[in-house]
């Protein structure tokens, strides 16, 4: 996972000034590592209502003005538009929820799970310069939204 998660923090832009939105944020971990990078704004989703409960507590002991929402994947709403978009996949299946929140030329990161090549899906959606990060515990994928 260290590898993962070094690929997910290597293709992200400068978060200073920009709005996030983090789907799969387990316990918070990296809203909180992105609000601390300046992201302007910064929503965490996660299906596991106990690792939600983790990430509002640790909100509430040290505030940094994210806010955190439990919901399944395959019933993501618009949860606004955001600059940037990072998501934990394990099908293509759900990339239209996740894209759904990021606005045109926004950056997608997609840690795609299980071996996943999102390559195909992102180009179907109108997905601009797609970068393939390749590891052994999983891919990381980065692409812009396309106007």
């Amino acid at each position: 996972m260290a590898d993962q998660a070094a690929a997910l923090l290597e293709a992200l832009p400068d978060l200073a000034g920009r709005s996030v939105l983090v789907v799969g944020c387990g316990d918070g971990r990296f809203p909180r590592r992105f609000r601390g990078d300046g992201a302007r704004r910064v929503v965490g989703v996660d299906a596991d209502q106990a690792l939600i409960a983790v990430a509002q507590r640790e909100e509430e002991r040290d505030p940094l003005g994210i806010s955190y929402e439990v919901h399944q994947l395959a019933r993501l709403p618009v949860m606004g538009a955001f600059d940037v978009v990072v998501a934990l996949l394990d099908s293509p299946g759900h990339l239209d929820r996740v894209i759904a929140s990021l606005v045109t030329g926004g950056l997608l990161v997609a840690v795609a799970a299980n071996g996943l090549d999102l390559e195909e899906a992102l180009r179907d959606n109108g997905f601009q310069d797609i970068v393939l990060h390749r590891h052994e515990s999983g891919d990381v994928h980065s692409a812009r939204k396309a106007p």
